[in-house]
């Protein structure tokens, strides 16, 4: 394994316990997104400081806000690497409104698309973006009535920061999907957001699906097979790999050295989680690489999309295991 990836995977295993001995109440997959998200920044996990910036978005939302619950968490992770959090989650907040004013309704996902804007385009393009956003999600709905919900608004909103043609990228991202469920995959959301992230990649629809089902066979043939709550990351290592064989046996060495940690083996995570995570930490060393110019690789104003978009499919599996886990709890 590279020293650096070694390196970031190392910290990623003590970030873990860090966030398990500060924040007992959390749900484990949570904090394994929290623990992965420090350590592709390289970053040690300051406990005190994500305490203090949840009782900030406590300050500043009610208790009914969908800035609270599982969200309030994955929030205080990305909002701990921002210089000024408080400016952030204000501006956080105010598209938030404005997206609500444009026509999207309040969700559990609605936070997370508005720190994907807010991240990645200045002020003074919001509304343009917003509108963007709109119109990737109408053409969803178009071609998905019933599959496009508001777990879709991450992705549209992916879709609003890049130069990309909406039109042109719906019939895209379409093509990916009646190719890829033609070939491998059963039809579901899962399945269309897999074309979602297929679409911001430059390549033609053929090529890119065909990578797609090379990698998940592949990685299936190594026993790290991803779920299809997994085909999001999928996306991310499909845009990225440039040899398809060499980046799988990444993953897998990672997967195996993580899998003897405390805290990542059998009896605490499944098998397509533990595979997310390892394919997450190689998918990140390989942008860095991209963004440093080690690889040739040209994936033009896509990249920082491409980053948002991985680090927000965790966001929503987490999200998502963490109400099963409520609902099944209160059962």
């Amino acid at each position: 394994m590279d020293s650096l990836l070694k390196k970031k995977v190392d910290l990623m295993v003590d970030n873990f316990h860090e966030l398990k001995k500060g924040f007992k109440w959390e749900y484990d997959l949570v904090k394994h997104f929290g623990a992965m998200i420090h350590a592709t920044k390289g970053k040690t996990v300051k406990v005190e400081k994500l305490n203090e910036i949840k009782s900030y978005i406590k300050q500043e939302t009610s208790w009914t806000s969908y800035f609270r619950g599982a969200n309030i968490f994955l929030l205080s992770n990305l909002l701990y690497f921002e210089e000024d959090y408080e400016r952030f989650f204000k501006d956080m907040l105010e598209v938030y409104d404005e997206m609500k004013k444009s026509g999207f309704r309040g969700s559990t996902y609605l936070p997370l698309a508005s720190y994907t804007l807010v991240k990645e385009v200045p002020r003074e393009l919001w509304g343009y973006k917003i509108k963007r956003m709109n119109e990737f999600y109408e053409n969803m709905k178009k071609n998905h009535f019933w599959l496009t919900s508001s777990d879709d608004y991450v992705f549209a909103a992916v879709l609003a920061t890049t130069d990309l043609n909406v039109e042109e990228t719906s019939q895209n991202m379409e093509a990916c999907y009646k190719l890829l469920n033609k070939d491998v995959f059963c039809r579901g959301n899962n399945l269309q957001t897999l074309s979602h992230i297929l679409a911001i990649g430059e390549e033609e629809v053929e090529e890119k699906c065909e990578k797609a089902i090379k990698l998940y066979t592949r990685l299936k043939d190594k026993k790290c097979k991803l779920q299809y709550d997994g085909l999001a990351t999928l996306g991310v290592l499909t845009l990225i790999a440039t040899d398809v064989d060499k980046i799988v046996d990444e993953v897998k060495e990672v997967y195996d050295y993580i899998y003897e940690k405390d805290g990542y083996g059998f009896w605490k995570l499944d098998k397509s989680m533990r595979t997310m995570l390892a394919a997450n930490l190689v998918s990140d060393f390989y942008i860095e690489g991209i963004e440093e110019g080690l690889l040739q690789v040209t994936l033009g104003n896509s990249i920082n999309a491409i980053i948002i978009a991985q680090q927000q499919a965790a966001v929503a599996a987490a999200c998502a295991a963490s109400a099963a886990a409520a609902s099944s709890s209160n059962s």
